[in-house]
């Protein structure tokens, strides 16, 4: 019989099995001193011991709450309860089946007899119950090692999980903010390609030297916005972005015959500053598209601050209240919101000023 077959019999089957191996070896070994020995004799005269064996063990569990002082009462007790129960099984309860195993009634004898068995047997049941006590706590411990094992594990897997999720995650966004680069770009290149076109040929009718200064300024400006959308880290020097916000002032200057009332000023110094590319741009382009500058009292006010590795730009222009609502702007701002979560977390800060009568608009990016 296998091991796992042994662990499906009960305990009280193996138990009995047990002890009747243990008075088949004893009676066998009785047999060869005493012919008349029988095996119900040797059954008989085990039982009060085999009580007694359980007993101990029970109280045996005992010590641990009760105490040592209690324990040793313990042991005395079941000697002189178990005794005096032995003492009337043997003599009085035994005898009227016809079974004799003591014959006299000497109790002297029978206590020592009862005494050897009881140490005898307190033995057995000790070792048993530490024993037990051993293997359980074995099991005990190999149990929480395995709980532990699988803890770590699922652990493990659960961490394993959550980054192939944050990957996924960030590989979305990432082509997420690729894509809304796109449309980005959509927006502002063919709206400066479509009023610049208009001016480039008013020019063309008298071919001059200011055309193709404004040739140069519209490739400036497509080229940059076409190289620098594509910049993995989505950061851009600042000088880049002035350089361009100012091809983007001359350009619109250029539409309007510089009737539109622009100041710009610079504070700082420049010094490897960065900010997202086309950031300033957006939100100056929208100022030309959807404000009111034709009113000197309420110019285009554009600064743009410079400390070392921090940039602030503030712009502030009149509405125009013939674009009450302007959700082309509002998707440009959520946009660049986006890019600078993605490439400068929590070193930004953006604040709009929608008032009755302007629109501001204030940026402060601080580079790592």
């Amino acid at each position: 019989m296998s091991i796992p077959e042994l662990k499906k019999i009960p305990t009280s089957i193996k138990h009995v099995s047990v002890w009747l191996l243990y008075c088949t070896f004893v009676f066998v070994i009785y047999r060869f001193t005493d012919p008349e020995v029988t095996f119900l004799k040797v059954v008989l005269s085990t039982l009060p011991f085999t009580v007694t064996f359980y007993i101990i063990i029970y109280c045996l569990g005992l010590y641990g709450t009760k105490g040592v002082v209690w324990g040793i009462a313990t042991f005395i007790i079941i000697f002189i309860v178990m005794g005096s129960l032995g003492f009337g099984y043997w003599y009085f309860l035994m005898p009227s089946f016809g079974i004799k195993l003591y014959k006299t009634a000497d109790a002297k004898y029978f206590y020592q007899e009862a005494i050897l068995g009881y140490i005898k047997y307190f033995a057995f049941a000790a070792l048993y119950f530490y024993i037990r006590q051993y293997v359980r706590k074995e099991k005990y411990v190999h149990r929480l090692e395995e709980e532990k094992l699988q803890l770590e594990k699922q652990k493990i897997q659960n961490e394993l999980e959550n980054a192939t999720l944050r990957q996924l995650d960030l590989k979305t966004q990432q082509e997420k903010l690729q894509y809304e680069y796109a449309f980005l770009r959509a927006q502002i290149n063919p709206h400066f390609l479509h009023n610049t076109l208009n001016v480039l040929f008013s020019q063309a009718l008298n071919v001059s030297q200011t055309l193709a200064d404004n040739i140069l300024k519209l490739s400036s400006i497509m080229r940059y916005s076409l190289e620098n959308l594509e910049h993995i880290n989505g950061r851009v020097l600042v000088e880049e972005e002035m350089k361009q916000l100012c091809t983007l002032i001359d350009i619109n200057n250029l539409r309007f015959g510089n009737s539109r009332i622009i100041i710009y000023n610079v504070e700082g110094n420049i010094d490897g500053q960065t900010v997202p590319p086309l950031s300033l741009i957006t939100i100056v382009e929208n100022a030309f598209k959807y404000g009111d500058l034709k009113d000197a009292s309420n110019p285009l006010e554009i600064l743009v601050r410079l400390k070392p590795n921090e940039v602030y730009f503030y712009c502030k222009n009149k509405k125009n209240k013939n674009f009450a609502h302007m959700s082309s702007f509002n998707i440009g701002i959520a946009n660049l919101a986006k890019r600078l979560n993605a490439s400068y977390k929590n070193n930004h800060e953006i604040k709009v000023r929608n008032e009755d009568e302007s629109y501001i608009f204030e940026l402060r990016v601080k580079s790592e």
